[in-house]
């Protein structure tokens, strides 16, 4: 089995994320569509060799019954949470996760999905996130900086095992946008700062625990096991905006176990038993959320040729 390209190497410098309910269009409709999704990213694989192309198709929970048989171990709806800040759920049925150095290549990939069936789907979102400068945020900080770096490492945070049978070397996949009120952020001073997120703003180096703060964002969205072994997803989280102030994250991870983001937001909005809540959101809000499945190369032909 092999991953889906998009997933286990480093983020490109330019993604576009599509997520959208079928409406009025039919599974064998979908199939064409990915069908001239997929080939016009063989060609321009072909023709920009360079240019780094790559994807990943993945489905909602309610679709992926509509598609397959059987389904992974583990996989379900995301819930909204209603803690210190509310966190809602917008199921979908399609995230489509495009990747490339080039932006224009992102829009032509986009565009030949689309091409013909803008009236018969919902879209919900249809992001255009870049790089920005050495990896940051649109607060300042690095973002990722807890990602595993090595391609074995990534793998074994993202991707299924071989003791999932045929959905090895798929992922499961969280999607959430946040919206950031930046006017508001730039208001406190940098050690300010530092104390929500956690880390130095320029090094980020983590602060020492008697220092950081229980509510500063790192303390909150990171996961640990029994023994204090922290459980890592692999992020390919991007900016977006624009200079008017639409500005904001789509934060994008792949996992081999939902149950591990589920405990990373019951501890960000305060529901996780301990009456604490991640600080950052009183700065980030987030605006949908929902859970999908990105089976693997294979699993994702022959679900398509059976559609």
């Amino acid at each position: 089995m092999t991953a889906q390209s998009v997933i286990l190497p480093l983020p490109s410098d330019h993604a576009r994320f599509i997520v959208l309910r079928l409406k009025d269009l039919s599974l064998d409709e979908l199939k064409q569509q990915l069908d001239a999704l997929f080939t016009t990213r063989d060609r321009l694989i072909t023709q920009h060799p360079h240019a780094e192309v790559k994807t990943a198709v993945a489905f909602g929970p309610t679709l992926w019954q509509q598609l397959y048989s059987q389904s992974p171990q583990g996989f379900k709806q995301l819930e909204p949470i209603h803690g210190s800040f509310h966190m809602p759920v917008q199921p979908a049925d399609v995230l489509i996760h495009i990747a490339a150095q080039r932006t224009d290549i992102c829009f032509a990939l986009s565009q030949a999905f689309f091409e013909g069936i803008q009236d018969k789907v919902e879209v919900l979102d249809e992001r255009v996130c870049f790089r920005n400068f050495d990896g940051r945020d649109l607060t300042g900080f690095i973002d990722g900086t807890e990602n595993p770096q090595f391609p074995d490492d990534r793998a074994e945070t993202a991707l299924l095992g071989e003791d999932a049978g045929i959905f090895a070397d798929g992922s499961f996949v969280f999607a959430q946008r946040y919206a950031h009120n930046l006017d508001k952020w730039k208001k406190l001073k940098v050690d300010a700062q530092e104390q929500v997120i956690g880390r130095t703003k320029l090094e980020s180096i983590e602060l020492p625990d008697d220092v950081k703060p229980e509510n500063a964002h790192t303390a909150r969205a990171i996961v640990e096991d029994e023994t204090g072994e922290e459980l890592a997803i692999l992020r390919h989280s991007l900016p977006y905006g624009d200079g008017r102030g639409d500005q904001g994250l789509f934060f994008i991870a792949y996992t081999n176990d939902l149950n591990i983001i589920d405990q990373m937001l019951l501890q960000m909005f305060g529901t996780s038993g301990d009456g604490i809540h991640d600080r950052l959101l009183h700065f980030v809000t987030p605006m949908d959320g929902a859970y999908y499945f990105a089976p693997s190369q294979e699993l994702l032909e022959e679900v398509l040729e059976t559609a």
